[in-house]
């Protein structure tokens, strides 16, 4: 007896070991969709695979500011986001360019590394700027881009631009603009590094990202930098010392006020007045002093006045 009742619960467990095998196993309620299903979204032109992550072309062409339009193709077309941790990388130098990014939150840094293994910055990155766009006209990504700090991303598959421009012309538009803006920032910096002086060089810099603050929504008087004096000073093109130096010229002028990383701008004109000049007004000649005659200064005070002119 007490093996037929074994037997039995054994056959009952087998039984119930397959039913839930059968059953596929949910890791969401039954009334959500598997956020990672794979669908095809039906355009008027056609069928686009895409991924479903919760966020819609239509919330990255609000970021970018440019509208949807009267369709309702954007709001059912998922793109992913990706979170960057702070100093992880987001895309390696050398790396194969698969991807467009879109900054939806933080900072960025984007560098390339010598041979000698110096880090040389080209650009720092903030929400709703263009990542990765010199990358479309080669194979690998050209530099590489770090985040400093926690931060978040749009990721757009290179494979996916051409039938997203097809189907939707207002990304086409949002990706013309991202792209031109990215050729702006670009001569920003050579504005910065047309400056002889380090002190023009960093009241550029601090002008050029007050306005990009701005853009953002953000205060453009006072901000916090996320990034350090060595990679300031690495774009900039100078010594990270000269940029704590630069940083104290500007805070004696009364153009600014500095502590650790945080920066409130006190003069704004006065700080872009100084930032028009190609030297800064330390540089400037001296007015020219007045001098006595010789024969006309006692003898008693000619070694006192060659001392003052020494001086």
């Amino acid at each position: 007896m007490p093996s037929l009742i074994a037997g039995t619960r054994a056959l009952s467990d087998a039984k119930s070991f397959r039913q839930r095998q059968e059953v596929p196993f949910r890791s969401h309620p039954m009334n959500c969709p598997d956020p990672f299903q794979i669908t095809d979204q039906r355009t008027p032109h056609g069928l686009i695979p895409t991924k479903s992550v919760g966020a819609t072309i239509a919330d990255l062409l609000q970021l970018s500011g440019v509208p949807a339009g009267s369709s309702d193709i954007a709001a059912r077309l998922p793109v992913t986001i990706r979170k960057v941790h702070t100093g992880e990388s987001l895309v390696h130098e050398g790396a194969p360019a698969d991807a467009l990014f879109f900054v939806r939150a933080g900072t960025f840094k984007v560098f390339r590394t010598d041979k000698d293994g110096y880090e040389q910055v080209l650009a720092f990155a903030i929400r709703s700027e263009l990542l990765g766009f010199d990358a479309l006209c080669m194979a690998t990504y050209p530099v590489a881009i770090t985040a400093l700090e926690e931060s978040a991303v749009y990721v757009v598959p290179r494979c996916d631009i051409p039938r997203l421009c097809e189907a939707l012309p207002a990304f086409g538009l949002m990706l013309q603009r991202s792209g031109s803006l990215t050729l702006a920032r670009s001569r920003e910096l050579v504005d910065i590094m047309a400056a002889v002086a380090s002190e023009v060089r960093l009241a550029r810099f601090l002008i050029q990202h007050s306005r990009r603050m701005a853009d953002c929504g953000q205060s453009p008087r006072r901000f916090l930098l996320r990034m350090g004096r060595r990679e300031i000073s690495s774009l900039l093109g100078v010594a990270h010392e000269t940029v704590s130096r630069s940083f104290t010229t500007l805070s004696s002028l009364g153009l600014v006020q500095v502590c650790a990383r945080e920066v409130e701008i006190l003069d704004m004109d006065g700080l872009g007045a100084f930032a028009r000049s190609t030297r800064r007004q330390l540089d400037a000649p001296a007015p020219p002093r007045a001098r006595t005659p010789a024969h006309r200064v006692p003898a008693q005070g000619r070694y006192a006045q060659a001392l003052s002119l020494a001086a």
